[in-house]
């Protein structure tokens, strides 16, 4: 996408809600992302609540599984998806059936939610291991034990680091570390979708991805890295890399240490292995949006490589040298 194809496509939304008494915002984007970060509160943090994002039938119209869908929900509700057959036996609950997946934290999930699927046997069993009943967010939820802790139904089936505050519907289940966590799942507080970091999260991405990791930049080497948020994605055939919220004068730099690193030539930072063995091409561009410095690279896999080649450097630490170089 080349720069203002993306502000064009929203000064258009913009101009007709402004029409209808809206604001002078860039409306957000209409995708099956943004529609999933307009579910989720937690708002008002400047881009600091990670999000990960998945449609398991929309991953697997592409070629790709569960491996996929794990890597974009990060860890901790990556065992959810790793633990499904134990949990699909264990409970009917099958992970891999949901309609949509959306995992919120950092560097590791603090909470996951499952969208059309209702668990009531796991509901049960957790309330026969001592959970509590409340209600959150109009919702009725389950604690169990304490911050942090795996109830041992959860925990015997496989899942990591959630469980200790969920929350159960006909048709939706949340799964989550800590009673913030469980609330921006289920929608309180101000939208993700109302900030700008996320809007132009969502327009980086584009239409096509199914499948989406966010996190805050300082996470990826636990230092400041001249830009806010990283948001990479999957979409059939390609894959995305936005740096967002650099500074203008840092984000031409940005743009070309992308072009050069994942050009012919270069080499993969972590895996010293040639770029071309994950990437055979790449175009990238700069953008603005609702103020929001943007950095776009849109990358071609190399022939036969599974998809997921933008997670995996986000997992070995290689992705912010990718984008600064350092």
């Amino acid at each position: 996408m080349v720069r203002g194809r993306i502000a064009g496509a929203l000064a258009v939304l913009a101009a007709l809600l402004v029409g209808c008494g809206g604001s002078d915002s860039e409306a957000p984007p209409q995708t099956p992302f943004a529609a999933a970060l307009a579910t989720v509160g937690g708002g008002g943090a400047n881009g600091s609540l990670g999000v990960g994002w998945a449609e398991p039938s929309r991953v697997e119209a592409i070629g790709a599984g569960p491996k996929l869908i794990a890597a974009a929900l990060a860890p901790n509700a990556a065992s959810v998806i790793e633990s499904a057959p134990r949990l699909r036996r264990r409970f009917d609950l099958d992970p891999l059936r949901a309609q949509r997946l959306i995992s919120v934290g950092g560097s590791y999930a603090f909470g996951l939610r499952l969208d059309g699927l209702g668990a009531p046997r796991l509901e049960r069993a957790l309330a026969a291991a001592g959970g509590r009943e409340r209600e959150v967010a109009g919702v009725e939820s389950l604690d169990v034990g304490g911050y942090a802790s795996v109830p041992d139904p959860l925990r015997r089936a496989g899942v990591l680091g959630l469980g200790a505050r969920d929350a159960f519907t006909a048709d939706r289940t949340v799964l989550a570390i800590s009673d913030t966590a469980r609330a921006a799942l289920l929608g309180a507080g101000d939208r993700l979708l109302d900030e700008p970091t996320y809007v132009a999260a969502a327009s980086c991405l584009g239409d096509g991805v199914v499948a989406v990791r966010l996190l805050p930049a300082k996470l990826l080497l636990s230092t400041e890295l001249g830009f806010s948020q990283l948001a990479v994605g999957v979409a059939d055939g390609g894959e995305v890399i936005c740096a967002l919220g650099a500074p203008s004068e840092l984000a031409e730099r940005f743009a070309d240490q992308l072009r050069g690193a994942l050009s012919p030539g270069a080499r993969e930072p972590r895996t010293g292995r040639p770029i071309t063995a994950y990437v055979s091409s790449v175009s990238v561009s700069t953008d603005e949006v609702d103020g929001v410095e943007v950095v776009r690279a849109e990358i071609t896999p190399a022939a036969g490589r599974p998809p997921g080649f933008v997670f995996d450097a986000v997992a070995r630490g290689s992705i912010a040298e990718l984008v600064t170089g350092d």
